[in-house]
C-alpha cells in the first residue's frame, strides 16, 4: 500500500503550487547589481530618499518650464533673420534668447520655408486619434508632394512612433502573442518608461516566455526608481502582485520592506503580505528539498482568515500532507470540499486517508468524486487500480468498472490496461481480456502481457489466432509458452462485467489538444514517453501545442523528429516546421522546408500566401518597393488580394514613380471600400497628376 500511494502522491505533485522559477531564477532578484537585494545594500539614505514627491511637483515644474520658455512674439525676430539669411543676427537673437530664457534651444524648424513650417496638423491628429497609420502615412505624403520641405513635428512623430509601439503590444498581448509584445516593447527603458500598462505586458511576456533576466531587469526598473521618478503607490503594489507569482518569497519579501516608507504605502501594501503568506507555504508545498517546517506564526493568518476561502484550506492540506500529518491534512481537505467539490481537494483527501493507510476510505472518496477526477485519468486510474488489483476485497461497482476502462483508454496506459485484463480473465471474461491484452501489447508489449493474450485464446479455442501470437512473439519471449500449456483455468469468481476497449474514446493528449488546453497536452505526452509509449503521432501533436503555447524552439524540434520519418507523419511534420518558422518571421528557411519536403496543393498554397505576404511587408518596410510588388504579384498569384495589402500595393507603385498605376489601384479600391488610407492615397496620386 506504501508503494501505491507514494505513485499517487508523485503524480499529483502537479497539484502543489509550483515555484514559477528555479533556484537560478531566484538569484536574478538577489545577487546581481539593481537586484532586489541590492536596495538594502546600495542605498545608505533612509526613507527620505525614497519619498515621493508631492502629488503637485510634476504640474509644477511644468508649468515653470513653460513659462521659462519664449512665445510667438519673442520668436518672430528669429524666424525673420533666419528668412532672411542673416546668420549673425540669427546667432545674436539666439544669444539674446538664452539670457532671458536660459532653456531656450533653437527650434527644429527654423530653416524651413513658410509654407513647410508649422502646417497645421489637424488631420494627422485626428488620424491618429482613430490609430490610423496607414491614413497617416497617406497624409505625410500628401503633404510632401505639396511641400517637399515638410515633415511632421518632432512631439508628433515622436508621440506617432509610440501610439504604434502600443497598438502592437497590446493586439498582441490580445492573442497571448509573448514575441510580438517582446519585439514591439524592445526599445522601452524599464528605469525611465512612465506608462506602466507597457511594462507589466512586457513583464507578462517575459514570464512566459521564460526569459528570466530580462523578466528581472524590468522589475528593478520600476521597483528601484527614488525621488520624483518613484511611481505611484498603487503602480508599485500591482507590480509586487505579480512579482509574488514570478519569484521566490523571500525576494519580494525583502522589496517590500525597502518600499513601505510611507503609512499610506503600508497599508496599500497589506494585501500583498498576505498574498506573500499565501505564496510562502506555496513555495515550501513545491520545493522537495524544503523539510524544516514552518512555524506557527506563519500559518496562523491562514487558519484563522475570515472569511475563510478554500484555497487557504488547500494550501494548510497540502502543506500537513507534505510534513507526514496525514490526519491533519485530511482535516482541512474535508472542510475545502464541504463548501465546494472540487478535484484538486478530492486528490489531496485521498492522498491523506492513503498515508494512513486507510484504503477503504481513500476508496470511497475515489467513487465519490468519481466525476470531479474523471478530469484528471491518471489519477483516478490509479486511485481505482488498487481494488482491480484485490479483487477480493469488496464487490466492484459496474459503473467503477466502466470508468476505469474510459481512463485507460484516454492515458493510453498499458500497465492498467494489463491490471484490467487480468481482472477479467480471471472472472472467465475471455473475450474482454483477449480485447485488453492486445491493447496492452499494442501499446507496449511485456511478457506477462503477451502470456495473458495466449491464456485467453486458449481459453477461446482460438488456435490460429494463439499459434499466430506464437509465432510473433516465440523467440522474443520463450520462455513463458510451457508456462502457458500447463496453467489451469481460472476459477471464475464474481466480479463487474468488464466491457471490451471502445474505439471511440480518444486519448486524453488528443483531447487536450483539440480543447486547447495545449500546456496539459503537453503533460500526457511526457507520461507517454516516460512509459515507452510515445508514438511518432503522438510526438506530432506535441508539436501543434508547442506551436500553440508560442514556444518555438520547442515545437520545432518536435516536428523535426517526424521529418525522418515518412508518409504522412513526414507531410505533417513538414508543415508544422513550415507554420513554426513562419511564426518566427524565418520566411526563408519556411520556403526551404517546403521545398525539400513536398506537401498537398492546399497546404502548400496556404505557406506560399504567409511567405510571401511576409515578404511584401518586410519589403516595403525596408523601401524595397519593387520587391514588395514581386512578393504581392506572387501571392495574388495564389489567392484574391485583400483590401490591406492592395493599399500596400498602390503605395508601392507610388513610390516607385508609377503614380499613375498607384491612382487606378486606389480608385478601384475606393468604388467599394470606404476607408481614409484609401482616400489619402488617391487625393496624394491625383495632386500629383495636377501639377503635371
Amino acid at each position: 500500500m506504501k508503494k501505491h500511494w507514494v505513485a499517487l502522491l508523485a503524480a499529483s505533485s502537479l497539484l502543489m503550487p509550483a515555484t514559477a522559477f528555479s533556484e537560478n531564477s531566484a538569484r536574478l532578484l538577489t545577487q546581481a547589481a539593481g537586484s532586489f537585494r541590492i536596495l538594502d545594500e546600495a542605498t545608505s539614505g533612509g526613507p527620505a530618499d525614497v519619498e515621493p514627491s508631492p502629488a503637485g511637483t510634476a504640474r509644477t515644474a511644468t508649468a515653470v518650464t513653460a513659462a521659462n520658455q519664449p512665445d510667438e512674439v519673442e520668436m518672430a525676430a528669429l524666424y525673420y533673420y533666419a528668412g532672411q539669411k542673416q546668420d549673425e543676427r540669427v546667432a545674436a537673437e539666439a544669444a539674446r534668447l538664452r539670457l532671458k530664457f536660459p532653456q531656450f534651444e533653437m527650434p527644429e524648424d527654423l530653416y524651413l520655408p513658410q509654407s513647410a513650417r508649422g502646417a497645421d496638423e489637424t488631420v494627422l491628429w485626428q488620424l491618429y486619434d482613430k490609430s490610423d497609420f496607414t491614413g497617416i502615412d497617406a497624409e505625410i505624403i500628401r503633404r510632401k508632394t505639396e511641400a517637399p520641405d515638410w515633415q511632421p513635428t518632432a512631439d508628433f512623430t515622436e508621440k506617432l512612433a509610440r501610439r504604434k509601439q502600443r497598438v502592437l503590444m497590446t493586439e498582441a498581448a490580445k492573442d497571448n502573442n509573448w514575441t510580438d509584445i517582446i519585439q514591439a516593447g524592445g526599445g522601452i527603458d524599464p528605469a525611465t518608461e512612465t506608462e506602466i500598462d507597457l511594462l507589466w505586458m512586457l513583464i507578462d511576456a517575459y514570464a512566459q516566455a521564460g526569459m528570466k533576466q530580462p523578466l528581472a531587469d524590468v522589475y528593478r526598473g520600476i521597483l528601484l526608481r527614488e525621488g520624483d521618478k518613484r511611481l505611484p503607490d498603487a503602480e508599485l503594489v500591482t507590480t509586487l502582485q505579480k512579482a509574488i507569482r514570478d519569484f521566490p518569497a523571500a525576494d519580494v519579501q525583502a522589496a517590500m520592506q525597502k518600499l513601505a516608507v510611507t503609512p499610506a504605502m503600508q497599508a496599500g501594501l497589506q494585501p500583498v503580505a498576505f498574498d506573500l503568506m499565501r505564496k510562502t507555504v506555496a513555495d515550501f508545498n513545491a520545493d522537495e528539498k524544503r523539510t524544516v517546517p514552518l512555524t506557527d506564526d506563519q500559518l496562523e493568518p491562514l487558519k484563522t482568515a475570515n472569511p475563510a476561502k478554500i484555497e487557504d484550506m488547500a494550501l494548510l492540506g497540502w502543506y500537513y500532507l507534505k510534513i507526514k500529518q496525514p490526519a491533519v491534512s485530511a482535516g482541512w481537505f474535508t472542510k475545502a470540499l464541504a463548501i465546494q467539490a472540487d478535484a484538486s481537494n478530492a486528490k489531496g483527501l485521498y492522498l491523506s486517508l492513503a498515508a494512513q493507510n486507510l484504503e477503504e476510505d481513500a476508496y470511497k472518496v475515489a467513487t465519490t468524486y468519481l466525476q470531479d477526477l474523471s478530469g484528471d485519468p491518471e489519477f483516478l486510474m490509479n486511485a481505482l487500480s488498487l481494488r482491480f488489483a484485490k479483487p477480493d476485497m469488496a464487490a466492484i461497482d459496474e459503473k467503477i468498472v466502466a470508468s476505469y476502462s474510459t481512463t485507460i483508454l484516454q492515458t493510453l496506459n498499458a500497465d492498467h490496461a494489463e491490471i484490467l485484463a487480468w481482472y477479467a480473465y480471471n472472472s472467465k471474461q475471455y473475450e474482454a481480456s483477449a480485447a485488453w491484452f492486445q491493447k496492452t501489447v499494442d501499446w507496449k508489449a511485456a511478457p506477462a502481457r503477451v502470456k495473458g493474450l495466449a491464456l485467453s485464446y486458449l481459453r477461446l479455442s482460438q488456435k490460429a489466432e494463439f499459434a499466430a501470437l506464437q509465432e510473433k512473439y516465440g523467440s522474443a519471449y520463450p520462455d513463458i509458452w510451457d508456462e502457458i500449456r500447463v496453467a489451469s483455468p481460472p476459477k471464475g469468481r464474481v466480479a463487474a462485467a468488464v466491457v471490451k476497449p471502445r474505439g471511440i474514446i480518444q486519448a486524453n493528449y488528443f483531447r487536450n489538444f483539440q480543447a486547447k488546453r495545449y500546456a496539459a497536452c503537453i503533460n500526457d505526452l511526457a507520461d507517454l514517453r516516460s512509459r515507452g509509449q510515445l508514438s511518432p503521432d503522438a510526438a506530432q501533436i506535441g508539436g501543434w501545442c508547442y506551436l500553440g503555447l508560442g514556444r518555438l524552439a520547442e515545437a520545432r524540434a518536435a516536428f523535426a523528429d517526424g521529418l525522418a520519418a515518412g508518409g504522412q507523419v513526414q507531410a505533417d511534420a513538414a508543415y508544422g516546421t513550415a507554420l513554426t518558422l513562419l511564426r518566427g518571421r524565418l520566411t526563408d528557411d519556411a520556403e526551404a522546408i517546403i521545398r525539400a519536403y513536398p506537401l498537398s496543393a492546399a497546404r502548400d498554397r496556404e505557406i506560399r500566401v504567409e511567405i510571401y505576404f511576409q515578404r511584401a511587408r518586410a519589403s516595403f518596410d525596408r523601401k524595397q518597393y519593387q520587391k514588395t510588388l514581386d512578393a504581392l504579384n506572387a501571392r495574388a498569384s495564389l489567392v484574391a488580394e485583400p483590401a490591406d495589402l492592395s493599399q500596400l500595393r498602390g503605395w508601392a507603385y507610388y513610390h516607385l514613380g508609377n503614380k499613375q498605376i498607384a491612382k487606378q489601384v486606389f480608385q478601384r479600391l475606393n468604388d467599394h471600400l470606404s476607408d481614409a488610407g484609401v482616400r489619402a492615397g488617391l487625393v496624394a496620386t491625383s495632386q500629383t497628376d495636377t501639377r503635371r
